[in-house]
């Protein structure tokens, strides 16, 4: 069985991305069957069932924090080139 991505991949939505809509990375957390991952978006504690179709690899680079008492807004960690 072949899955499209792995647990710990840092993901975009590929929609948002076509329409220039700035929307943070996340990180695939959980795999299941049917075409369903769980992500989180990083920067957050919260985390999303999503279908794989609609997901791409994010490409560049992300920075994450190193106190894990800060909280970043969901969007926040990607480097402005």
């Amino acid at each position: 069985m072949s899955f499209k991505f792995k647990i710990g991949d840092v993901i975009v939505p590929i929609l948002a991305r076509q329409m220039d809509i700035p929307v943070g990375p996340s990180e695939v957390t959980a795999i299941q069957l049917g075409g369903i991952i769980q992500i989180q978006p990083i920067g957050t504690h919260r985390r999303h069932l999503v279908e794989v179709k609609d997901y791409e690899i994010y490409d560049e680079e992300v920075i994450k924090s190193t106190n894990e008492g800060d909280a970043f807004p969901a969007g926040w960690g990607i480097k402005e080139l």
